[in-house]
């Protein structure tokens, strides 16, 4: 049995050696297919001769070379290539007929279809579709054009055009939805060459055209009024109207393309002023670009400003913004006393130059001259654009005349013990507004000058109460007066009564005497009654009352005792009393500066001392030193010094250089100035004992 099988084996090798065996022909590639998972599959047309077929070798590329991927030994005319890279890439294939002589027949490549979609931003509602050809020129049996494909509207594949290269665009019009595509050949041999699906998102891109702003007024109740332009966009179902006031947001919506008016109801626009915008919706949600770039802000009229001493009206508004067409210029609109309105004037679109004092870039003015005081006013500003115009809210203003200021009266001036000056000035206070001015002369350098000012206002009692603690009043007296001046800075009555204070001095003509002396004070309406003194000593907690004289005296005369006084100081003031009466009938009591009056120090020197015994140092003693400069030096006999001190309780306790000296006499000197300032000088010797 062995031996036939080799004989047979032997008799098939002569046939496929032998020159009568025809070569076979290459097959006929027809589609290449993508499947949903990404394998393909591929179909051809056989020769019509296959008696030599030994088998089909299947070759790919994915870019970079062929491969054999399958040799089939099955008569066939399809392929499925098991893979997914047919979704992401372009694949290339190729079959080899070999026949029984291992003669290879390779066939045309053909190409699988590679499907690109793209509706990137901004494009979300067109698809542009780029695929790559089966092969070039196309497969015998081909039909027709490129057939292109999507799943919409039911979820079923339909035709939606054709394409006789590699590009295909289509316009989307869905609000949002997810669509997939694909791309057929169709093959006379009973196949199609299919592309991988390619899908992604739509939607509606197509924006509404922004809507234009009629304008925004202020009507009679206090409410802002828009009036705005139909859409020109047909898709259009509404509009969105948007307040800028704070931050932006969005706060009505108006359905319905015609639907053009709007009365904002939600706010005082007397009182607040806003800004608006408005956009335009479609009905897939689409919004136009709106008008947020340049939002309309209606004029704001703020209350008007009433100068009483100019007779005028000012108003300020904030200016109209973006109008369409441009703002030609303002009307400002007067009704006094409910006579109707009129046009008083108009105000150009562009600010003037030199604004007045505190107006904004953004606002506009007017200031209405001539007013009559008593008289009612009301105002509106009308904005004209175009055919279009737009009004403020209407502000009222009265008029009125102002009072003057009757009476101004320095009623007194008073030193006070901390060497500050409290002035009392009675002024009128039924005024509205007015200031009051206080002046002071200094005669030592001559200078009269403001120091202080007060506004009605300001005022918290009555009457003017000032304390003045920029004045040296013992060293000289102050004089006082005032000026008034009305709500419009217009000097009234003149300058006041002037107050002239007191300032105290004095003397010792004798020993027993304080004399003191003082300038008259001057200036109440009425005379001075009389004129207290009053001291205090060092055995004293407080001033006391010593005596009085009458109006016409500047002197007083006090005997004192020296033990009235431990420390050799007596101190004064006096006090000027008003006889009541007069216009405003005031009593007033006027002090002066507190002055002080000393008695010179007793000194009494020891001839000797022991240091260690009861008269331990040398030292001066006094019943009280009111002096200063004090200097104790003590020198030896040779006229070296050998001790000194500045301080009147200190004393020498007989040594030098830290010491004892032995017994004997030393000289001392002591000089200082005494209370009159006069330089005082004391020698002498004393005796140290050992």
């Amino acid at each position: 049995m062995k031996k036939y099988i080799i004989y047979i084996a032997l008799f098939l090798t002569a046939i496929l050696n032998s020159n009568y065996l025809l070569a076979i022909d290459p097959v006929e590639m027809n589609c290449a297919q993508v499947n949903p998972d990404g394998s393909v599959t591929i179909n051809w047309t056989n020769p019509s001769d296959l008696n030599n077929f030994k088998q089909y070798d299947i070759y790919y590329s994915a870019g970079s070379g062929f491969i054999n991927i399958e040799s089939v030994l099955v008569n066939s005319n399809s392929y499925t290539h098991t893979t997914n890279l047919g979704n992401f890439i372009e694949l290339s294939y190729y079959v080899d007929i070999i026949d029984l002589s291992n003669v290879s027949n390779p066939s045309d490549t053909i190409n699988t279809f590679y499907l690109q979609l793209d509706n990137n931003e901004p494009d979300f509602n067109e698809a542009d579709l780029y695929f790559t050809l089966v092969s070039n020129p196309p497969p015998q049996g081909t039909i027709g054009d490129y057939q292109i494909y999507w799943d919409y509207p039911d979820g079923n594949w339909n035709l939606i055009g054709s394409s006789d290269n590699g590009f295909f665009s289509k316009d989307v019009i869905v609000c949002y939805d997810s669509i997939n595509f694909r791309v057929e050949l169709e093959n006379i041999n009973g196949c199609k060459s299919v592309s991988n699906i390619a899908g992604n998102w739509f939607k509606d891109v197509d924006y509404p055209e922004q809507t234009v702003f009629d304008s925004v007024s202020i009507n009679d109740n206090s409410e802002a009024v828009f009036g705005w332009q139909p859409s020109v966009s047909g898709d259009v179902v509404g509009y969105i109207l948007y307040d800028y006031y704070g931050s932006g947001f969005s706060f009505d919506t108006i359905w319905g393309l015609n639907n053009t008016f709007y009365v904002d109801l939600r706010y005082d626009a007397c009182n607040e002023s806003h800004k608006y915008a408005i956009a335009a919706i479609d009905s897939c949600g689409n919004k136009s670009e709106g008008s947020f770039l340049k939002p309309i802000q209606p004029i704001f009229l703020y209350d008007i400003g009433f100068n009483v001493c100019a007779q005028q009206d000012t108003l300020i508004w904030e200016k109209y913004l973006n109008s369409e067409p441009l703002l030609e210029h303002y009307l400002v609109w007067r009704n006094q006393n409910a006579s109707g309105f009129i046009v008083v004037d108009t105000v150009d679109a562009v600010p003037a130059a030199n604004p007045p004092p505190g107006i904004q870039s953004d606002q506009m003015w007017y200031i209405d001259q001539g007013i009559d005081p008593g008289s009612d006013y009301e105002y509106f500003v009308q904005a004209i654009f175009g055919n279009n115009s737009s009004s403020s809210c209407k502000k009222t203003v009265d008029s009125y005349s102002y009072k003057i200021p009757q009476h101004i009266y320095f009623a007194n001036a008073d030193v006070l013990p901390t060497n500050e000056i409290e002035l009392l000035v009675d002024v009128d206070t039924s005024v509205f507004s007015c200031t009051w001015e206080l002046h002071r002369y200094n005669p030592v350098d001559a200078n009269d000058d403001t120091f202080s000012t007060t506004e009605k206002s300001s005022l918290n009692g009555f009457p003017l109460n000032i304390i003045d603690d920029d004045v040296e009043p013992k060293n000289t007296f102050y004089e006082y007066y005032a000026l008034v001046y009305d709500s419009c800075g217009i000097q009234r009555l003149g300058s006041s009564n002037t107050l002239k204070t007191i300032h105290l001095s004095g003397n010792k003509p004798d020993e027993p005497t304080n004399r003191i002396e003082w300038n008259a004070f001057e200036g109440w309406e009425t005379t001075i009654e009389k004129y207290y003194t009053y001291r205090l000593s060092g055995n004293e907690s407080s001033f006391v009352l010593i005596d009085s004289v009458n109006g016409q005296t500047l002197t007083f005369d006090d005997i004192i005792d020296p033990e009235q006084a431990s420390d050799g100081k007596f101190s004064y003031f006096v006090e000027a009393k008003q006889t009541i009466g007069g216009t405003f009938n005031y009593q007033s009591l006027s002090r002066s500066n507190i002055f002080d009056l000393f008695f010179d120090s007793e000194i009494f020197f020891p001839n000797a001392f022991r240091p260690g015994g009861i008269n331990y140092e040398f030292k001066p003693l006094f019943t009280y030193f009111s002096g200063s400069d004090y200097l104790l030096q003590i020198y030896n006999r040779w006229g070296q010094l050998i001790f000194e001190t500045t301080v009147p309780d200190e004393g020498w306790d007989g040594t030098a250089d830290g010491k004892s000296l032995s017994s004997g006499l030393f000289v001392y000197r002591l000089s200082y100035k005494n209370i009159h300032g006069l330089e005082i000088e004391k020698k002498g010797t004393v005796l140290l004992v050992k």
